[in-house]
């Protein structure tokens, strides 16, 4: 996939019901979570004409919804340019990482007291939805369920406040992370911690639940950090080489 720009998410159907909320916060709302779930590349440019296109409707809404979404780092725009989806530094992901861990902790554990065995059957359904579409390689799919496990349970805190907080760090790093995801997956363990999430569930055990959330936030990351990482020690090599190379006797 390409960084170039984009005028509308991947989603099926742009078709937005106009009877509830403003035009705007509808636009805002389906850019949030095309954001979050990875649907822009970083780097990626918004195109609010072509926006407005696929969404049937005048620039106006459009732009509103945008400048929202920049005013949440979730965009950044510089006079002159279309919109875009930021590129995060190494430094910012893991400011990001960092925060994550106790605000979904906290809500993994408020869940486990508070999850309905129906939402702990569709956790494994779900899970079964992320396995099946990554064996496919539908990457978008196998995250989109992945995404859904995790706020299923999320949600299931009762926790208005602190699920709006933790939506709002994924919407941050939702991009990157997405982008990086078919390179550095082939790291999970054996037992995804998914499975063992939804046994600490089933034992209504709070503080292993909220341990093996984390532990899945910082296995995923470290994947993603150890391949930047490698990344760049090749790239300090390879331009020592052709230094080296192109140095006179």
């Amino acid at each position: 996939m390409g960084s170039g720009v984009s005028t509308e998410p991947e989603g099926d159907n742009n078709d937005l019901d106009l009877s509830r909320d403003s035009l705007s916060d509808r636009i805002y709302a389906r850019l949030r979570t095309a954001l979050m779930a990875g649907e822009y590349e970083p780097g990626s440019r918004l195109n609010i004409r072509g926006l407005a296109a696929a969404y049937n409707t005048s620039p106006t809404p459009v732009r509103e919804a945008v400048f929202q979404l920049v005013r949440e780092g979730a965009l950044e725009l510089r006079l002159g340019h279309q919109p875009r989806v930021p590129v995060l530094s190494i430094p910012t992901y893991i400011n990001i990482r960092e925060t994550r861990a106790p605000l979904e902790r906290l809500a993994a554990e408020l869940a486990t007291a508070r999850i309905a065995e129906e939402d702990i059957e569709r956790l494994v359904a779900l899970h079964e939805s992320f396995v099946r579409n990554e064996a496919d390689e539908k990457w978008k799919s196998a995250l989109a369920a992945n995404q859904e496990f995790h706020f299923t349970i999320y949600r299931a805190s009762q926790n208005d406040v602190l699920v709006r907080f933790i939506e709002n760090l994924w919407l941050l790093a939702g991009p990157f992370v997405n982008n990086q995801y078919p390179i550095t997956r082939a790291g999970a363990p054996a037992v995804h911690p998914h499975i063992l999430i939804i046994d600490a569930l089933r034992r209504r055990s709070p503080a292993e639940t909220g341990e093996l959330v984390v532990r899945d936030l910082r296995e995923g990351s470290y994947n993603i950090l150890q391949k930047l990482d490698n990344e760049a020690r090749n790239s300090v090599t390879t331009s020592r080489r052709k230094k080296r190379d192109h140095t006179p006797d």
